[in-house]
């Protein structure tokens, strides 16, 4: 999970609360060194040529003058930052120059070891700062601008851009990505305190190096760089004026062990083996569009509100006694396609998500589904990766995710770090009362973090805020057939910070998003798998890789094959009868086929209400919260 997607090839990292494995950021993880340089150069190429292409695109924020640098790039080395961060801080600055112009590049670690970077314009610096989230659990340093390929100054180079690697180094690949945990200190910085502390850091470096402080701050993030974002918006008000979370892992605790334990116990037979392949997931995603396309007034092979689709299994049930199976669901087939649409429960019918993967997401189950009985799956690695994060001491039904216990004992166990972690606090009115604007953003299709979790979130802030004040500076935005921080079917080309900066810098809401199809973008490290394992499907794929060195600017938008407005929830793009089908201007605001429900029943309510979060310190190497 990198940040928010980059050149909307997707947007953050991999398939669990943050870059997608092959779909994003931590795909990278797996070429080896040699492949990796050779693949990130060819991809920078591409880059480049794209950047040099870039037309003139309207600047969607307040026309601010370039402020120009009041010492050299050299000076600001011996920079004092102590007292402004409230930590040590060390930093070295080198000058880099790129095809927007030059940044004096700061690189810096605040005590005891998270990492940074600020890139600061030398001659183009507009007074705006964009700080940007991380995906997975981190351990790279990404200061490059994702989800803003319409967006000019982001694309001019006008922004000054930081991000963190979270108080640890590491890929999300390794066997050892959650290792830094043993590190009391390690686990409160990548909760929430680096990207806080690297906030205060960037804006005094800023103060130091300009004379003058940013005048608007922006954050933006994917996966686990959308928990990062609210975790902002609820700990931390005044650090950042608009924030852009899309897919957020705010729900960090049961995300990533219920989740991700799920959607691998739930496709084992009594024998271990996986009940349900890969070459199956067609024949069940066929029946799902078959018979709920249209539900929005245009077949166009996506759903634009899933829930409305109530699939059946005489859809794809195979004919008693059939012999030939290919075409068809058995039944044991078609428990575990159910199960994955339910999201975890135990015996009794607690369900422990708001809601599971959604209709039209079945090609890219392919991360939990394998394609043969003894392929190793991606959620796999994912929950392992996870377990010592969730848990300050696992269990050994912990250890592996066909062990996991899904039962209300183990969710109560998995609330010991719920204060620390989580970021579902629906509580913004310190945020909004400053003047903060969120976007909140996620795919229908998403195969890592159920959509779900973001209504939900949504819901509660409306019922702790009002409706009426959530709508003053929240939006919620659910694009369809869109998977984890991109890639999938749907339109998953989206720029966020232009809208939000149009919020912030004018006053005005966005009535929706112009969200782009594109052309799967193939040849450069992390691009992935287009669609389900069969090879259909289409869109574009994630990030970048954790050692490939990326400007401080936007990419620009690739050729848009078709368009679509993306209307604030529950609001849906409906095809108003008349013009191409392929652009935005055909449609309208509609409701939703489904009539929204009072309230969403689960058995974690409980953890989107306010109160829960801390602040914790080390003492006697072991973490403690701090009384409220």
């Amino acid at each position: 999970m990198l940040r928010t997607g980059f050149p909307k090839l997707a947007a953050d990292s991999p398939p669990f609360s943050s870059p997608v494995l092959p779909m994003n950021a931590q795909s990278f993880f797996c070429l080896t060194r040699r492949t990796a340089s050779l693949a990130v150069a060819l991809f920078m190429l591409a880059v480049l040529a794209l950047l040099r292409a870039a037309p003139a695109f309207a600047d969607t924020g307040a026309a601010l003058p370039v402020i120009a640098p009041v010492q050299s790039c050299e000076a600001l080395a011996q920079a004092k930052l102590d007292a402004a961060v409230g930590a040590p801080v060390s930093i070295e600055t080198k000058r880099l120059n790129t095809p927007q112009g030059e940044f004096c590049e700061v690189s810096g670690t605040i005590a005891p070891a998270i990492g940074f970077k600020l890139d600061l314009p030398t001659t183009k610096w507009t007074q705006r700062y964009l700080q940007a989230g991380c995906g997975g659990l981190c351990g790279m340093i990404n200061a490059s601008i994702g989800n803003a390929g319409d967006c000019r100054p982001a694309l001019d180079g006008e922004f000054a851009v930081a991000a963190t690697d979270m108080g640890h180094t590491g890929s999300m690949g390794a066997a050892d990505a959650g290792a830094f945990v043993a590190d009391p200190q390690k686990r409160i910085d990548f909760a929430y305190r680096a990207n806080h502390l690297t906030a205060l850091a960037a804006k005094a470096l800023m103060r130091t190096f300009y004379g003058v402080a940013p005048r608007y701050a922006y954050f933006s993030g994917c996966s686990d760089g959308g928990r990062e974002a609210l975790m902002e918006a609820q700990r931390y008000p005044d650090d950042f004026d608009g924030i852009s979370a899309g897919a957020p892992a705010m729900l960090f605790q049961i995300q990533n062990s219920f989740f991700h334990a799920w959607t691998v116990a739930a496709n084992r037979g009594s024998n271990g083996q996986p009940i349900l392949l890969a070459p199956k997931l067609h024949v069940l995603h066929d029946a799902v569009i078959a018979h709920c396309d249209t539900l929005d007034g245009v077949k166009d092979g996506l759903l634009s509100d899933p829930r409305a689709c109530h699939v059946q299994a005489s859809w794809v049930a195979c004919k008693p006694g059939a012999s030939d199976t290919q075409h068809c669901l058995t039944p044991a087939e078609w428990s575990v396609a159910q199960k994955i649409y339910t999201g975890p429960t135990d015996a009794e019918g607690h369900r422990f998500l708001p809601g599971g993967l959604e209709p039209g997401s079945e090609l890219m189950w392919s991360s939990f589904v394998p394609r043969e009985a003894n392929a190793h799956v991606m959620s796999e690695s994912l929950y392992s990766s996870m377990v010592p994060v969730v848990n300050l001491v696992p269990s050994q039904a912990e250890a592996a995710a066909a062990t996991f216990p899904f039962t209300t004992a183990q969710f109560t166990r998995m609330q010991e770090l719920h204060g620390l972690n989580d970021a579902t606090n629906p509580d913004l009115r310190a945020f909004a009362a400053r003047g903060g604007k969120l976007i909140v953003w996620h795919g229908w299709a998403d195969f890592s973090i159920a959509p779900m979790i973001s209504v939900a979130y949504y819901r509660a802030v409306q019922a702790e805020m009002g409706s009426a004040a959530t709508d003053r500076f929240l939006r919620l935005f659910m694009i369809p057939g869109v998977g984890h921080c991109g890639g999938g079917d749907g339109f998953a080309q989206v720029d966020t910070l232009s809208p939000l900066m149009t919020w912030v810098e004018h006053g005005a809401a966005p009535a929706s998003l112009n969200a782009q199809r594109v052309a799967p973008v193939q040849g450069h490290p992390g691009a992935g798998p287009q669609g389900g394992s069969d090879g259909r499907g289409g869109g574009q794929s994630g990030g970048i890789g954790a050692h490939a060195a990326l400007p401080p600017v936007a990419i620009p938008n690739q050729p848009a094959l078709a368009s679509r407005p993306i209307y604030p929830f529950p609001q849906i793009a409906h095809y108003s009868g008349k013009g191409d089908p392929a652009k935005a201007s055909s449609y309208v605001s509609a409701p939703s086929p489904l009539k929204e429900p009072a309230k969403i029943d689960w058995f974690g309510v409980f953890m989107l209400r306010p109160g829960f979060q801390k602040q914790y310190v080390v003492r006697d190497d072991q973490i403690f919260p701090l009384p409220q």
